[in-house]
């Protein structure tokens, strides 16, 4: 059992306290480090809550789009590596759209993490 605070939660506190105490504190290049700073932590603190459950589902879409299961071992690298290159190949070339679809949603994934609020581009 996780002990509290986890340390996504303490990650959460570092970046709001230098968001909200110590950039508004700082001017110039050391406010921007700081800025720059909290960026860093709340991305690590989104990684850390987020990612397991990204995976997992990357893992699905990458298996639904190659057609075949991949070994819960696999290392999700080597399966992107696999996707990205069937896809050179012309997977997805006589596609409806499945493809493209699956592939945003994993990017949206991506983007929760790193850079939220840039996660929810239709495509359109």
């Amino acid at each position: 059992m996780q002990p509290r605070p986890t340390a996504s939660e303490l990650l959460a506190t570092v970046a709001q306290v230098l968001d909200e105490e110590i950039v508004p504190a700082l001017s110039g290049p050391a406010q921007h480090h700081a800025r720059v700073a909290a960026s860093l932590v709340a991305i690590v603190e989104r990684e850390l809550r987020l990612a397991p459950d990204a995976a997992e589902r990357e893992r699905a879409i990458t298996a639904r789009l190659l057609g075949e299961e991949i070994d819960p071992g696999t290392d999700l690298v080597e399966a992107r590596a696999e996707l990205a290159r069937r896809l050179r190949a012309g997977l997805a070339d006589a596609d409806d759209g499945t493809a493209w679809s699956a592939l945003m949603d994993s990017v949206r994934d991506d983007l929760a993490i790193s850079k939220p609020g840039h996660d929810s581009w239709d495509g359109e």
